[in-house]
């Protein structure tokens, strides 16, 4: 059985692709099945709304935040 060099990483890289397409259907599959949960506003943020609150503590001491806003650029 002497098979060339060619053969076998043709073989190989089939293999390969097969493997990865399986792979990627069966996370079709899954993703299909157990869809992302949608967050409650505000939920999400909470961990965003801690930093900035405990950096302008730091930098700022005695001060109280009681209003966080999103600029938008114009």
């Amino acid at each position: 059985m002497d098979s060339s060099l060619f053969v076998k990483c043709m073989a190989s890289f089939a293999a390969v692709f097969l493997v990865l397409a399986f792979l990627a259907a069966a996370m079709r599959l899954i993703i299909l099945i157990f869809p992302v949960k949608k967050a409650a506003a505000g939920t999400d943020d909470a961990a965003i709304y801690a930093a900035i609150t405990s950096t302008y503590a730091r930098l700022y001491p005695g001060t109280r935040v009681s209003n966080i806003e999103e600029l938008k650029k114009p």
